[in-house]
């Protein structure tokens, strides 16, 4: 042990009565612990495509057991990982933190080590844990092994950082560049369920009245098209899909005179200046969508009786060479989409 003597204690130990002796020199620097300067490294760094409900692992490594670290899933919308490890976040609020986005819509952290987080966390340890004091997470010998699992359509990136500082979010300075020792791992990209569609049944309505058609695991930042096809230019086939008529043979969908059936009033609960047939209208640009977007997932469209006659709802991504739905010369699209029930004005 070392012992620090001071001009005091000498002079204490001379009024006592002790012997007054020149003491030994001594080293007046206290030991210290190392600091803590450990960089993660996560593998892989390629992407991993999985389906949804799918699982994969990741290995972070180079870490230190004293160390608190955070685990965070980042959407792939809020940063820019070139795949080496490195990354640069958004920061929309200015607060000097990385924004995650919403990437719990995307996957979720089932586990790390010998942790079960079932049903899942965005997050690990949570928002509320304090960096002054750490309740975790501590790696063992060095490593976590995280294991992810997909829960809708999109595109996240896991993220660990030493979970310390002003917050235990992640700090970056003004260019979105973390100031603080972090790694991120490969895009974990998830192929979401196949969207659904409803009502999917067969439904009547009368002139002026309406129903609200909803298109479910979508992916939010994609831009979709909902077109209201004559019933006659469709047949519905399995698990909402669709063959359709394309009688000019120019490649797209011939939605027919459905204007005259049915119109969209409404999308996600917003009233449409100029009611139409198809939302946004057609001519919107593929390569540059305005919309329409879903929110949490999820698409809603009024649809609103004007006269006789039958229409689908078909909802399908806003891309490719037009924005119209491309199909082969057998009708059958070939891009995603999905086919609503029969929805019959009277």
């Amino acid at each position: 042990m070392f012992h620090r003597i001071t001009w005091v204690s000498l002079l204490l130990l001379a009024c006592s009565g002790g012997e007054d002796t020149e003491p030994e020199p001594q080293d007046t620097d206290l030991p210290t612990e190392p600091p803590i300067v450990s960089t993660p490294a996560m593998a892989p760094l390629t992407p991993t495509d999985i389906a949804y409900g799918e699982r994969a692992t990741y290995t972070i490594s180079g870490l230190d057991d004293r160390q608190a670290y955070r685990i965070t899933l980042v959407d792939g919308g809020y940063v820019t990982a070139p795949g080496d490890g490195t990354g640069t976040f958004q920061d929309g609020d200015a607060n000097g933190a990385a924004d995650p986005g919403a990437s719990e819509l995307v996957a979720l952290i089932v586990g790390v080590n010998d942790s079960n987080y079932v049903p899942g966390a965005k997050t690990t340890p949570s928002t509320s844990d304090n960096p002054a004091n750490p309740t975790g997470l501590y790696p063992v010998n060095g490593q976590f092994t995280l294991e992810l699992e997909g829960v809708g359509g999109g595109t996240v990136y896991p993220v660990a950082y030493h979970n310390g500082g002003a917050s235990t979010f992640l700090e970056i300075d003004a260019a979105g560049a973390p100031v603080e020792p972090y790694a991120v791992g490969g895009a974990l990209r998830v192929e979401g369920p196949p969207p659904e569609i409803a009502p999917a049944g067969p439904t009547t309505l009368a002139v002026d009245d309406y129903v609200d058609v909803t298109v479910s695991g979508l992916d939010d930042a994609q831009a979709y098209r909902v077109t209201l096809v004559v019933g006659d230019n469709v047949t519905a086939g399995p698990e909402q899909s669709g063959v359709f008529l394309d009688l000019d043979a120019n490649g797209y969908a011939d939605a027919g005179l459905s204007e005259e059936i049915a119109l969209i009033t409404q999308v996600n609960g917003a009233d449409e200046a100029v009611p139409a047939k198809t939302v946004p209208v057609a001519t919107d640009d593929p390569a540059n969508p305005t919309g329409v977007y879903p929110t949490g997932g999820t698409l809603t469209v009024r649809v609103t009786g004007v006269g006789p006659g039958t229409v689908r709802p078909v909802a399908y991504p806003n891309g490719g060479v037009t924005t119209f739905l491309e199909v082969s010369p057998d009708g059958t699209p070939t891009e995603p989409h999905t086919v609503g029930g029969a929805l019959t004005v009277e």
